[in-house]
């Protein structure tokens, strides 16, 4: 009787009731399978951002006559599972409505005007704006002792030079290229037409006799009648992502890569200087393609006549 005891407590403190072998001062410990590792793969698809305790209590509240789990085997679990830590984003709420869920699903599914599907990634320019700082060259970590504060001498003031840029990619890995333009303040409809304006012009004399379907987000300055009339007369095409789905835009990848090397660089010491970074990065950016953010975002890979 001894015996049975023994091992039904080893079976549901360490999950089985085998043999042990001899190893020093270590000792077993059950591990999460069956309906467990179930719900903890379950509960990961759909809250990915829980925290390790939150975790533990999903597990235990679906399954009281286990005790609760250790940290170290939830992450062992996880590991036998094929997860891993990554940088976290958010959507938001409104991009799941339905009409915004059935504007996303005829963006890929459907063929032009209501969607991209069958268009060549290489016809492809994805454009879009974004604003830049000087601070964003400010690095917010480092290493110091502990007892000591983190703390360096800069030139950085709060919200001083806003730098704006409008950038346009090209989705063609054979003959890759990039249109920007940058200005101080924001964007609003009249420079967003005169940007739109000298693309299409640099496309005339650099790119002659070729179509192209721009893509960009559903903001009203780019919905204008005056942007669509002169994307159309130029013989060009335009598809509006879904309102909210941002994760949707190859450009949205590119600005973080940019923002990435801004971050990478030090001693800017104004706007100008900024400028001339931008210019730099994205013209190295450039010769490397940008195929590969429109392949991540959900762009087919098309090959080339």
């Amino acid at each position: 009787m001894t015996t049975i005891k023994r091992w039904i407590t080893r079976l549901q403190t360490q999950g089985n009731v085998l043999q042990k072998r001899p190893t020093g001062n270590k000792y077993s410990e059950r591990e999460i399978h069956g309906s467990d590792l179930i719900n903890l793969a379950l509960f990961r698809l759909i809250r990915p951002k829980s925290i390790i305790d939150e975790c533990r209590a999903y597990l235990y509240n679906r399954n009281p006559a286990n005790a609760p789990y250790s940290h170290s085997q939830i992450h062992r679990a996880e590991e036998r599972l094929g997860l891993c830590r990554k940088v976290a984003s958010t959507t938001s709420e409104l991009a799941h409505l339905p009409i915004n869920r059935m504007k996303r699903k005829n963006y890929w599914e459907r063929p032009y005007p209501l969607g991209i599907r069958g268009m060549p990634t290489r016809k492809m320019i994805d454009i879009d704006e974004a604003a830049f700082l000087l601070e964003d060259q400010n690095r917010n970590r480092g290493k110091v002792t502990r007892e000591k504060r983190c703390d360096a001498a800069g030139k950085y003031k709060k919200g001083a030079g806003r730098l704006s840029l409008l950038l346009g990619v090209s989705g063609d890995d054979q003959n890759p290229f990039a249109f920007h333009r940058t200005h101080v303040g924001g964007v609003n409809t009249y420079r967003f037409y005169l940007y739109m304006r000298d693309f299409i012009g640099w496309l005339d004399v650099n790119r002659p006799n070729e179509f192209f379907c721009f893509t960009m987000d559903n903001l009203n300055i780019h919905k204008h009648p005056l942007i669509i009339d002169l994307i159309e007369d130029a013989g060009h095409r335009v598809v509006y992502r879904a309102p909210y789905w941002s994760c949707d835009g190859a450009i949205e990848y590119v600005f973080n890569t940019i923002h990435y090397f801004l971050q990478m660089g030090d001693g800017v010491d104004g706007v100008d200087e900024l400028e001339d970074r931008l210019d730099d990065i994205i013209f190295d950016l450039t010769q490397a393609s940008f195929r590969r953010y429109f392949e991540h975002v959900g762009f087919p890979v098309l090959p080339h006549p």
